[in-house]
């Protein structure tokens, strides 16, 4: 679940060098395309009532303390960068391509490598403009 939930970061973060080299990684059957889907979905779920907080007032450092141990904290930085970068807004609209990528995945014959990967890059491709 690490190396899915890494992806989602990756997405999130911008890093669109570092999720190509992810990408290569991944089986070539694409079984793992809907794990990394739903890692996606936990973080936006994690993150989205988090940048609500923030934009009703409330300072980043206070809504991350108060994330207390439900964020594990390897991920507190990044979690932190994302919450500075994305708005709810556009955590919204991120959830629901992924929702969409999801239902794609699973009731349609797209390929499914390329699917995942066109998403995530274009999420980075997002997180950069931010």
């Amino acid at each position: 679940e690490g190396d899915f939930q890494r992806l989602a970061d990756l997405a999130l973060g911008g890093e669109i060098d570092e999720i190509a080299g992810e990408l290569e990684r991944l089986p070539s059957g694409g079984s793992e395309a809907i794990p990394v889907v739903r890692s996606l979905q936990r973080r936006l779920l994690m993150l989205a009532p988090a940048r609500a907080r923030i934009e009703r007032g409330e300072r980043v450092d206070s809504v991350m303390t108060s994330l207390g141990r439900s964020l594990f904290w390897k991920d507190k930085s990044k979690v932190s960068r994302m919450l500075e970068k994305w708005s709810a807004d556009d955590l919204a609209i991120v959830s629901e391509r992924a929702g969409k990528l999801e239902r794609s995945l699973i009731f349609t014959q797209a390929p499914v490598r390329e699917a995942l990967g066109e998403e995530l890059f274009a999420i980075a491709r997002k997180a950069r403009s931010l």
